[in-house]
Order: C-alpha cells, then sequence, then structure tokens
C-alpha cells in the first residue's frame, strides 16, 4: 500500500513557492499533482510524489532548507478539522495528544511517540534514517518537526519555545538557519526525528479553548478517516457546497457544472447513494450553523450571510424549522 499525505502539504507548497515568486502551476504538472482534484479520492498524494515535488521546488528556489520555511506559513486549517480541534483543545498537551491519535490523517506511515524526560515532553518520529531514504525528503522532515513549534504559537497567542530538536540527517553549515528558526539547541546526525518542549507550558489552559468546537472538528475527522479514498457523490457535493457558501447559496445546477456533469447525472449519482442535493445542502447549513453559534464569537447576522441565507430572519426560519429553536436560544444553551 503507497504511503499518502494530505493533498493540502502541496498546496502550502504551491504559497512558499509565490513566496520566492516561482510559478508553481509548472512544477506540480511535471510531478503530476492536481491541487484542485474533482474526486474525494484523489484528495491526498502519494509520497514518491511528494518526494519528487520537494526536490524540484528546492531547485527553484535554491533553498535546501525549504521544510523550515514552509513550517512558519503553516496553518491548523491544513490539517482540516484535527488542526482546528488543536486551537480548540484545553491545552497544547491534550490538541498534541489527539494529533497523535489522528496522525494517519497527516500521513499514513507516520508513527508518533510521547516521551516524557522529567518536565520535558519530547514528541519523537519513530522512524529515522532507512524511511527518510526510501520515502521522505529532507525537507519534509524539516516541516514535520517545525510545524509543531508554529501551530503551538498559534494556538496559544504567545512564543512557546522547544527545548530541543533533533534530525536524523547531518546539518553541517545550515546549523545557524535551524537554530535561527527554533531559537534552541538543534543536532543534527541523530537516532531520530523530533523536538522538545517544556511540559509545564504544554499544560497551559489555551484562550482559544472550546469543548463543542473539539467535539465538532473530531467528528470531521473521524468521518473523513474512515472515508479516506471512498470519492462517494455525496462527499464531493457537501465539500463543494461548504467552499461555496458563503458567496451566496449554491443552486444545483452550478455545483454539477463544477463537477463536469449535468444535474439529472447528479441527481442519479445523489439518488444511488440514497440523496438528494436539498437533504445535502440542508444538513450542510445546519452542521456549519451549529459550530458556528456554539463558538459565541460570530454574529448571527454574519453567521446567515456566510451561510448562503438572503436575510438573518431566513437563516432564523430555516434554523428553527430544523432545530425548533432560534439561533439565539440555541447559542444561550451551549454558552
Amino acid at each position: 500500500m503507497s504511503v499518502t499525505t494530505l493533498l493540502t502539504i502541496p498546496k502550502l507548497l504551491s504559497q512558499v513557492l509565490s513566496v520566492y515568486e516561482v510559478e508553481p502551476q509548472p512544477i506540480f504538472d511535471q510531478v503530476g499533482i492536481d491541487l484542485t482534484p474533482q474526486d474525494l479520492k484523489d484528495d491526498r498524494v502519494d509520497m514518491l510524489k511528494m518526494r519528487e515535488l520537494w526536490q524540484l521546488c528546492v531547485q527553484a528556489t535554491g533553498n535546501t532548507e525549504l521544510g523550515l520555511v514552509a513550517a512558519s506559513l503553516f496553518q491548523p486549517a491544513y490539517l482540516k478539522g484535527i488542526g482546528l480541534a488543536w486551537m480548540a483543545s484545553a491545552n497544547l498537551e491534550d490538541g498534541l495528544r489527539r494529533f497523535v491519535d489522528n496522525s494517519q490523517l497527516m500521513n499514513t506511515a507516520m508513527q508518533l511517540e510521547l516521551i516524557e524526560q522529567g518536565d520535558q515532553l519530547l514528541i519523537q518520529y519513530q522512524h529515522g534514517k532507512a524511511v527518510l531514504k526510501e520515502k521522505g525528503h529532507q525537507c519534509a522532515i524539516q516541516l514535520g518537526v517545525g510545524f509543531f513549534l508554529k501551530i503551538f504559537r498559534l494556538a496559544a497567542g504567545k512564543t512557546i519555545p522547544a527545548t530541543a530538536v533533533y534530525f536524523s540527517y547531518p546539518i553541517g553549515d545550515s546549523l545557524a538557519v535551524y537554530e535561527e528558526y527554533f531559537q534552541c539547541p538543534v543536532y543534527g546526525d541523530s537516532d531520530f526525528n523530533g523536538i522538545a518542549f517544556s511540559k509545564s507550558l504544554l499544560n497551559e489552559m489555551l484562550p482559544t479553548h472550546d469543548l463543542e468546537l473539539v467535539a465538532l472538528n473530531e467528528a470531521v475527522v473521524e468521518k473523513y478517516i474512515q472515508n479516506m479514498g471512498a470519492g462517494q457523490c455525496s462527499e464531493k457535493v457537501l465539500r463543494l457546497v461548504v467552499e461555496l457558501l458563503a458567496s451566496g447559496c449554491p443552486t444545483e445546477e452550478t455545483i454539477a457544472f463544477k463537477m463536469h456533469m449535468s444535474k439529472r447525472t447528479l441527481q442519479r449519482k445523489l439518488a444511488r447513494e440514497k440523496q438528494s442535493y436539498s437533504q445535502l445542502l440542508n444538513n450542510s447549513r445546519m452542521a456549519l450553523a451549529k459550530q458556528y453559534l456554539v463558538s459565541n464569537s460570530i454574529a448571527v447576522t454574519e453567521i446567515s450571510y456566510q451561510l448562503g441565507y438572503s436575510s438573518p430572519s431566513t437563516f432564523a426560519r430555516a434554523f428553527k424549522q430544523q432545530t425548533s429553536i432560534s439561533p439565539l436560544k440555541y447559542r444561550e444553551a451551549y454558552r
């Protein structure tokens, strides 16, 4: 079975190339990676293709530490729901353990181990030089270690220092670049790849803690993992609906066009899955509405327009019809 990673990682690399004013499309075409697939099963990328992509990106930019640049640009959304659940966790260690439990989401072969050493917590990749040689690229390892630092700082809203960083390959003359990014001792030629933090810092309560959002995003991740590679028509419709709602309620014709099929063909495919477009649209709207309402940080008026409703009153009527309670009362119940 091939080892795969999320398509969001090549999308991150596309952003990195733009920083260097390098046109991404020719490079992605050369590797054969489509950043806008129409099928859910193509939402992941083979790691052998990723190794080739990293190599071409390094050649185009002349930067052998490109993974650290990618890590500096990393955002929770690149990890789908688990990244958002991490941000909403009670503390950094809680979110970290949640990520470790779902690490196959990012890489189907990833094996992480958390090792407690006094007040230090070491995040250690259980693979080393053998896997690096066969599957990964040096820059992928840089990103795989460096993104922890970025996520921790985003979630905490402040600088969270690492205490030590380890790489399984020689760093040599690039040590200063690594130490500038990590701001702590960095060791090359180690037996593993990893990064260590103070446990006391990781256990501080996060300002973004939201128990309901954690549960919602965990459910999204669980469903994604269960359906990884399934490519069901309803899944593709839901994804497109969520992407387009903020610009107005997408019609069935619009969704069919974006899926390169007629409206009638879309209806037949959904019927085989015992679904209809109206059901999927309503379900996605209600699921997102509940998620936005429990976050308690978005005005109901804004929520109504983000979900493609023509007015707040239209949204309120639809929400009450589905839940038998108004949006404001629903928010108060979960406050």
